[in-house]
């Protein structure tokens, strides 16, 4: 049980980090047609990961906003959240709370290749359309590797 706590701390920091490189997706197929700009309402975050040797799941859900400007800089107000982390070979899940935080920074988006890079750190925008957008974010960070995926709507 010991392994499964640092598993979930480690877990959680990386995810703390990459939190605000996620936004949203819809079942209205994977494409990016639209503009990044403007106004999204945090959602649902999913994804796998791995630390030494063990898989985990994870499962959340987000509120707030995600404000991508014209000038390049964006602004992010998360007002709640949770994420689970479930690791099956252990029968373990733990639930922990995403805190409340007003964030903003810089960032760039390249239509041609998805690539979305917040504050230097680079995702995939998987589907953007009018009202959804996925991204994917790749973990890699203290022995934890995995992928993490955060939706967004207008």
């Amino acid at each position: 049980m010991k392994t499964a706590s640092k598993f979930f701390r480690m877990t959680f920091l990386v995810l703390s980090v990459v939190f605000l490189n996620g936004c949203s997706s819809d079942d209205d197929g994977d494409e990016t047609t639209a503009n990044i700009e403007g106004v999204w309402q945090l959602g649902r975050m999913y994804g796998t990961a791995t630390y030494t040797g063990m898989n985990a799941n994870l499962d959340g859900d987000s509120e707030g906003t995600m404000e991508f400007n014209s000038d390049g800089t964006y602004d992010s107000n998360i007002i709640s959240g949770y994420l689970d982390v479930t690791i099956p070979s252990l029968n373990y899940t733990e639930t922990t709370t995403i805190d409340p935080i007003n964030d903003s920074g810089t960032y760039n988006y390249n239509a041609t290749t998805d690539d979305l890079v917040i504050d230097g750190e680079t995702s995939k925008v998987v589907v953007l359309n009018a009202n959804f957008m996925k991204i994917k974010t790749l973990i890699n960070d203290s022995g934890v590797t995995g992928e993490l995926f955060t939706e967004y709507h207008r």
